[in-house]
């Protein structure tokens, strides 16, 4: 059964100095050991650009091949986007892009919307390695375990988020830092 892994935006946001470019890198060619396609796409192209925006086929069927091919393929996407973390890449056992479908590894556009479609024995050994690249085991943590609450502030727009139902949503480590933070200020 596979589950969804939602991105730990207090590493891939919050942290200033994270290697993010490993992180993305060491995740897909670990994703794509159980994989068959791929499709990548510049989001934000730097100016006067006349690359191809858009990639996709069949990923190879040797493992070191594919493990070079997503390597190369992620730096293309890191090396041409005017912004880093805003690029698309898809990887997953069943031809690319599907509408209605989470891709095993889906970085849709943004990095704060990553999510991973895997099996527990799969996120498992996807942990073994992020820590093998001394990266943290909890880069991604299950959906449920995000915490939304009703938007805060006592301003008028606040209010006004809260009718509309906006809400405030941490993800672990964000919640913890927040927790620990209002302990302070008690």
């Amino acid at each position: 059964m596979a589950w969804i892994y939602l991105a730990e935006l207090h590493y891939l946001q919050d942290q200033p100095c994270f290697p993010f470019q490993k992180a993305v890198s060491v995740t897909a060619i670990t994703v794509a050991r159980w994989c068959n396609y791929f499709y990548a796409r510049l989001i934000t192209l730097k100016a006067n650009s006349t690359l191809v925006e858009e990639r996709r086929g069949p990923l190879p069927a040797v493992a070191q091949e594919r493990e070079a091919f997503v390597a190369d393929c992620v730096c293309w996407l890191l090396e041409n986007s005017i912004t880093p973390q805003l690029f698309c890449l898809l990887l997953d056992d069943k031809p690319l892009p599907r509408s209605g479908r989470v891709a095993k590894f889906d970085h849709h556009d943004d990095t704060c919307c990553w999510v991973l479609n895997l099996s527990e024995l799969e996120f498992a050994e996807l942990q073994r390695v992020w820590k093998a690249n001394n990266l943290p085991e909890d880069l991604f943590y299950p959906e449920n375990q995000n915490r939304c609450l009703p938007y805060p502030g006592t301003d008028w727009k606040a209010k006004l988020l809260r009718v509309l139902g906006v809400q405030k949503c941490y993800t672990p480590r964000q919640w913890d830092v927040e927790r620990s933070s209002d302990f302070g200020r008690s």
